[in-house]
């Protein structure tokens, strides 16, 4: 616990301006206002469900805020030199991509019909393979981008190299409590548990605990393909051209992923994706991300359930 610590305190010692960050902080600010006051994802982005411009809209989203805060890595911490490289927009570019369809996936729908109509299960189906979807939609795309046209040595963006658990499992066991606490608001106990229970198991004759279980684990397993996206790819691949700065665009974005999610969360996401971005850089491995990510994941589906039950 006390090199993860330290590793976060020794970049912020060397990254920290106060007019870059506070320039940061206003772009989240203002970004994180807009989407709350119109709704900007719920109401507009998800109106289009089931059709391509959706990705295009995601596109445009994360690719506003992540470029606008490459310009301000650029005004206040670096030169302009990374816009005139052409690793710079094709890695961007192909990252921004990746998460732009895996946000808009437009067949999701038609996938779930196809193996039933009955509304709690086409629901069930269409939610379950939302979170499956991931291992398609972004690993295999990234794998395949590292084999082709990254060959810089990166252990597959962090995902290979492994090191030391037991920080994060302290550091769950601090955040445990938290996230208890947090489940009594009822901005938490409105959006989760994200499974929601049907009359799945009765409708295609499975044990009632079954649907469940195939849920949530596949909901936790989701969190490799973000932490494989946020911290993998745009840290660690991005480094390449951004080096330690590549991780102000990804907190941007990270961010952006929660819209539509409790206000709370989105703003804890900032503080959130920023340390899990320290640790990734610096460790060169996503996997203490990921087991940080699940584990949080499960608590607060716990702590939901636990809120339902009492």
């Amino acid at each position: 616990m006390k090199k993860l610590i330290k590793l976060v305190q020794t970049h912020l010692h060397s990254d920290f301006k106060p007019r870059y960050y506070s320039a940061v902080a206003l772009l989240l600010i203002i970004s994180v206002s807009i989407n709350y006051s119109i709704n900007l994802e719920d109401e507009i982005i998800d109106k289009h469900t089931g059709q391509w411009i959706r990705v295009v809209y995601y596109f445009l989203l994360n690719a506003t805020g992540y470029y606008a805060t490459c310009f301000l890595v650029s005004r206040f911490s670096q030169p302009y030199t990374f816009w005139r490289t052409k690793k710079f927009w094709l890695l961007s570019v192909f990252g921004l991509v990746v998460l732009s369809v895996d946000r808009g996936f437009p067949y999701l729908h038609d996938l779930a019909s196809l193996f039933d109509q009955n509304y709690d299960g086409y629901s069930w189906l269409f939610r379950t393979s939302n979170h499956a979807t991931g291992f398609f939609l972004i690993l295999v795309p990234l794998w395949i981008f590292y084999k082709t046209l990254d060959p810089t040595p990166s252990g597959f963006y962090g995902f290979t190299k492994t090191g030391p658990i037991k920080p994060y499992v302290f550091l769950l066991g601090i955040v445990a409590p938290l996230i208890l606490l947090a489940s009594f608001h009822p901005s938490f106990s409105n959006y989760y548990p994200v499974y929601k229970t049907t009359n799945v198991a009765e409708l295609w004759h499975w044990p009632e605990y079954l649907p469940a279980i195939i849920f949530e684990f596949l909901y936790g397993l989701d969190f490799l393909n973000v932490e494989l996206l946020f911290r993998g790819f745009f840290v660690i691949g991005m480094a390449q051209v951004l080096g330690k700065d590549a991780i102000l665009p990804m907190v941007t974005i990270y961010c952006y992923l929660h819209f539509g999610k409790p206000v709370g969360e989105t703003i804890s996401s900032v503080f959130g994706g920023y340390i899990l971005g320290v640790i990734a850089l610096n460790t060169r491995s996503v996997w203490g991300g990921i087991l940080i990510h699940v584990g949080v994941a499960w608590l607060m589906e716990a702590g939901a359930f636990l809120q339902k039950v009492i």
